[in-house]
């Protein structure tokens, strides 16, 4: 039964009583921290969601109670991306703790626009089931305890407080106990077996006990101070208190400056002031999906400081595995921590909704932003600047110690050659990150004072144990992009390298360019619409970023007119009449395309260009209630025999309505500056999506961490392309290891989630190729992913959607991708169908099963607006996918 006819058949009369409908089983799962529905309200977060029949007041206060005790909070209102049904909102965090325990849910004296209150209702709610682990996936599960372990960095430890002694009563502090998130929202939730907060694993742990009357007292899901007794006796078990900060974030909406989001509310104000007097060790764990103030540290004198982001099933027990010294930890952090939000030079070019409405990613509003940073992302600019960050970028303590002593063997204009041995100086085992940078003379291009060129982990170290690395970094990672020349260069002069672990890295030695090395001749391809004015070194002051012309763009509703761009020929065998000479081989299955790759355009030119626009358009996505949750899948034409292929969601796992692995988030991952270890992520969750029938997962995500109110921060890698691209590119490595397809997304400058279908990006040429495209490029050396999706946003003119010199041009023949290109899901809401598959873009999403989206390419050949040699050879590149993956 479709929602139509289940809601014709309710009594929903003006003089009926509205009525209140449960979606589905009432089971409350107290580990999805901010459930399916906070991408869509933020109020949202934690709730149970139910229906109501009829359009409800929500002026008129209601009662709601769990097992006799009142909810005082709940939320009522229509959700226009649910058709305009009325919901109810009742926030259970903190409430329903207990597996499979049943509450009495009983709501009244709720009305509708008609005056009618509701008849009491009463409901049982029940936690979910607890899952125990399937001996099946033990290897699967061991990875993601590693990936959460090793993404862990350990920001602070005075005077060695960690790791804790065994035996000790853990006194939990701070809403975080029952808001302990393992995952982002929105495309990179996870939906694992089973998941272990933290205090959880302090339960079912051999070396600590839990302060159960400090638990029960945040169930309260607020950051209050207990009383003084409660304090007394949290005391008497420890002198060690362990506050929990945590945020969301993910999907659809940006975060702000708010008080609560990047500084601290006031209430975590308090009460970490009154842990700091009251107890003789502080140490905070942060528990969030992107870097906020931290200010705190000094203020209150906190001890110990760990980042765990966002660790994924098994967080839990991976944060103990390092508070009780099981594991050594290792992460870096792969962002610069600024001391204050406003220290960040993307800062004033950045929608803050801190004292302005909070835009969603579906928002009717345009908006320009202009990246007058350039390329000073990050610790481009502190370094370069001499700007002191809270915590710099590749920064991470361990509890044991490590020398660097490293070598510069020469430079041969092909190559950079260095020795370096790392050396455990401590008392015990421990893993340390290499990290070396170059300092690139300024010549005709200025230069920020280091880059990040090669990174490596060393094997767990015991102590006096030593490892040696020979490093080897082509001409091409120490190159600069030059506008005036349409090419990658390294320039003439003395290039400084400096070898250590962090961006402050001491110098180890330098070499000389004698003249000026063309890597790589290309043309230029994303010149913005206008001349930016950006920030440079020699003026900082003058040039400093004012974000004047960023912003809301009032009266515009449509990037048209885009920017021209270059046309690109056909590169296939298809000609402009649709047939191709490898026709005469006769007809051409897909069983001959698996068997031999190159007769892919072959098999889609003998389809008409009905089919061809049916197998470019994505039969619609299985969100709803009653599908799997897939994203969407390849629309097979009859008389063809091709395979089923899905696609679904999943950076950290496979986002399905079904359980599987819960791997850390993108960020939490990469601050493990473990490349094996992020193929084996992407093997598992490869592995994973194969057992469910998924032959791709539209992941990695890893777009730049230009600003860190992104919402979805969490989801992505880096602030610097060379760690993202190498981070991304292992990871793909292992997932199609797997014999499962990977998709890099979202090319590209897509840094923002506030308007993003309506935002554009204004930014060099320069920066795009040294910044934003380069986590691509790199991840592409690494290894060649199966897919590529566009983003949401426009970049200097045209949605990068329908940008063909993007796609065609930078993608294709500068970089030789050989894959195929998606749009991201609607983008065609803001951008122009016929433009997009003109331009490359191979397959347009989610789509629909009937001609709504098909009609207009059939429309756009017919006219002349779309090639059909083009079509063919789009659908070629899908095609092949399929033929090695499905």
């Amino acid at each position: 039964m479709g929602m139509e006819e289940f809601f014709a058949q309710l009594p929903r009369g003006k003089e009926d009583k509205p009525l209140l409908l449960e979606m589905g089983p009432s089971v409350y799962d107290f580990h999805d921290i901010d459930g399916l529905y906070f991408m869509l309200d933020r109020n949202l977060s934690g709730c149970l969601i139910m229906m109501w029949a009829k359009p409800m007041n929500p002026e008129a206060a209601g009662r709601i109670t769990l097992d006799g005790k009142e909810i005082p909070r709940y939320v009522i209102k229509p959700m226009a991306e649910m058709g305009g049904m009325w919901i109810l909102g009742i926030p259970l965090r903190g409430m329903v703790t207990e597996y499979s325990r049943e509450y009495k849910l009983h709501v009244e004296g709720f009305e509708d626009t008609d005056g009618n209150e509701m008849n009491p209702q009463d409901f049982v709610v029940k936690g979910i089931d607890k899952t125990e682990p399937d001996a099946k996936y033990e290897e699967h599960e061991k990875i993601a305890r590693q990936a959460a372990a090793e993404g862990i960095v350990l920001l602070e430890n005075k005077n060695g407080i960690l790791p804790v002694k065994e035996g000790i009563t853990l006194n939990l502090f701070g809403k975080g106990i029952h808001q302990f998130r393992n995952g982002a929202v929105g495309a990179g939730k996870i939906s694992p077996r089973y998941s272990v907060n933290l205090a959880e694993a302090i339960r079912e742990s051999e070396c600590f006990s839990l302060n159960e009357e400090l638990a029960e007292f945040y169930s309260c899901d607020e950051d209050e101070i207990p009383d003084g007794e409660i304090l007394k006796r949290a005391k008497e078990k420890s002198n060690l208190a362990v506050m929990l900060l945590t945020r969301a974030a993910g999907e659809n909406m940006d975060l702000s400056t708010a008080k609560g989001e990047y500084y601290l509310s006031e209430k975590e104000e308090a009460l970490l002031n009154t842990l700091a007097k009251e107890f003789e060790h502080t140490v905070v764990i942060l528990n969030v999906g992107y870097p906020i103030d931290v200010s705190f540290v000094t203020r209150y004198g906190i001890d110990a400081l760990l980042y765990s982001g966002f660790g994924g099933m098994l967080g839990g027990p991976a944060i103990l595995d390092v508070l009780s010294g099981k594991v050594n930890p290792s992460g870096k952090l792969p962002d610069t921590w600024a001391k204050d939000y406003f220290d960040i030079p993307a800062s004033r070019n950045f929608y803050d909704c801190v004292d302005k409405p909070r835009l969603n990613a579906e928002c009717d509003t345009y908006l320009d932003t202009y990246y007058e940073e350039d390329i000073y992302v990050g610790y481009r600019y502190f370094t370069t600047f001499s700007k002191e960050a809270a915590y710099p970028f590749g920064f991470g303590l361990s509890y044991t110690t490590f020398t660097v002593d490293a070598q510069v063997m020469g430079f041969d204009g092909e190559e950079l050659r260095l020795q370096v041995k790392v050396k455990n100086t401590g008392n015990v085992p421990g893993k340390e990150v290499v990290q070396v940078y170059a300092g690139k003379p300024d010549g005709k291009l200025e230069k920020p004072e280091r880059e990040l060129i090669y990174f490596e982990k060393t094997r767990e170290l015991g102590p006096c144990e030593e490892q040696e690395f020979q490093i080897t970094v082509p001409a091409k990672h120490l190159s600069s992009y030059s506008e005036k020349a349409a090419a990658y260069i390294v320039e003439a002069g003395t290039y400084n390298v400096y070898v250590g672990n962090s961006v402050e890295a001491p110098a180890c030695g330098n070499f000389k360019v004698p003249e000026e090395l063309l890597v790589k001749q290309v043309v230029n391809r994303m010149v913005p619409p206008e001349e930016i004015r950006v920030l440079s070194k020699y003026a900082p002051k003058e040039t400093w970023p004012g974000g004047e012309k960023s912003g809301v763009c009032e009266g515009k509703t449509t990037f048209k007119p885009y920017t021209l761009r270059q046309k690109y020929p056909v590169a296939g065998t298809a000609d402009s009449e649709g047939g191709s000479d490898t026709l005469q081989q006769g007809h051409v299955t897909f069983e001959d395309v698996r068997k031999d790759l190159s007769k892919a355009e072959a098999f889609a030119a003998q389809m008409s260009i009905e089919e061809l626009a049916r197998v470019s358009v994505c039969g619609s996505a299985g969100w709803g209630m009653e599908g799997i949750g897939e994203a969407g899948h390849v629309v097979g034409i009859e008389g063809y025999d091709m395979p089923e292929f899905l696609v679904s969601d999943g950076n950290s796992g496979v986002n399905l309505n079904v359980k599987n692995i819960g791997m850390p988030s993108g960020v939490t991952l990469c601050a493990s500056f473990n490349k094996e270890l992020s193929e084996q992520v992407g093997r598992v969750i490869g592995e994973e999506a194969k057992e469910l029938g998924m032959p791709m997962i539209l992941a990695p995500a890893f777009n730049i961490h230009r600003n860190p109110l992104n919402g979805r921060q969490p989801e992505y890698f880096s602030e610097d392309p060379y760690l993202a691209g190498m981070m991304a590119g292992y990871y793909c490595r292992g997932m199609e290891g797997a014999e499962v397809a990977s998709c890099i997304k979202h090319l590209i400058a897509n840094n923002c989630e506030s308007s993003r279908k309506r935002n554009q990006s204004i930014v060099t040429e320069r920066a795009i190729r040294e910044i934003y495209f380069r986590a691509f490029e790199i991840a592409m050396e690494v290894h060649m992913p199966a897919a590529v999706m566009t983003a949401y946003n426009a970049c200097n003119g045209q949605p990068t959607s329908t940008d063909a010199d993007l796609i065609l041009g930078l993608l294709r023949e500068e970089n030789g991708f050989d894959g195929f290109v998606m749009t991201d899901w609607t983008s065609y809401d803001t951008a122009d169908i016929v433009e997009m598959v003109q331009a490359g873009n191979c397959w347009i999403t989610p789509g629909s099963l009937d001609d709504t989206f098909t009609a207009q390419i059939v429309e756009g050949v017919k006219d002349g607006r779309i090639e059909k040699a083009r079509l063919i050879e789009n659908v070629a590149w899908i095609i092949r996918v399929m033929a090695k993956f499905a």
